[in-house]
């Protein structure tokens, strides 16, 4: 996928995220319990306000945001959830794709963020749409990227559980509607893993869309993906989802 459309994708799956939570913000999100509308949109002005506070600081250790990064009354909290959007959006445009900066993975480049935030706003834009019961598919390119980017990411990096460890059988994922396939293999001790894009066979396989995948390896839940083999496998490593 080019990477250039990663903030196109920022702009446009937050844009229905907001549509979406407008007079829903003390909706209930099952799947993500206690949690409601208002919760998960605060979380994302302060993802968003961290992430813009990183790309405009521009260097290799962590910054935080100032003020603009808490969260208002409920009354203001979509004004400044879009309002946070806005400044993340102009940081990613003006700043150089390859800078080095800070990120949690160690650093990486101005263009990892933005992929970051591209899968994070369009998975939180199917949280908001399933508490609205108006759930919709991701873009298969963006989805399919999506997997990707939680194969480098999601699955090895995590601030809650830094230390997971791998389940010792093997995951197959399959994409019906398009290329990909990754194979999930636990590498030489259980807190490694190894994860290539290849046809093969393994102790629990999972089909389905790329959006139904991306949606699957986050833990979310998806009605259209087939399990083969062993479901506790197939469980086991959907459970690693941070």
């Amino acid at each position: 996928m080019d990477l250039s459309k990663h903030i196109d994708h920022v702009a446009d799956d937050s844009r229905r995220f907001l549509e979406v939570a407008t007079e829903r913000l003390n909706t209930s999100i099952d799947h993500l319990a206690p949690w409601t509308v208002a919760d998960l949109a605060r979380h994302l002005g302060e993802v968003y306000a961290f992430v813009t506070a990183n790309v405009c600081a521009a260097t290799t250790e962590v910054s935080h945001p100032g003020s603009e990064g808490q969260p208002p009354a409920a009354t203001e909290l979509l004004t400044w959830l879009a309002e946070r959007r806005d400044a993340l959006v102009v940081a990613l445009q003006a700043a150089d794709p390859q800078s080095a900066i800070w990120t949690f993975a160690g650093v990486r480049d101005v263009a990892w963020w933005s992929r970051r935030m591209a899968s994070e706003t369009v998975v939180h834009r199917f949280d908001v749409e399933q508490a609205a019961d108006t759930a919709t598919a991701i873009d298969g390119d963006l989805a399919a990227d999506g997997v990707d980017e939680y194969v480098e990411v999601g699955l090895r990096f995590s601030s809650s559980r830094p230390n997971r460890s791998y389940p010792e059988a093997t995951l197959h994922l399959h994409r019906t509607d398009g290329p990909g396939e990754w194979m999930f293999t636990r590498g030489s001790t259980e807190h490694e893993v190894v994860v290539t894009r290849e046809h093969a066979k393994g102790d629990a396989a999972v089909r389905g869309s790329a959006s139904d995948l991306l949606l699957w390896v986050w833990g979310r839940p998806v009605d259209n993906v087939e399990i083969f083999g062993d479901h506790a496998v197939a469980a086991a490593w959907q459970a690693i989802a941070p």
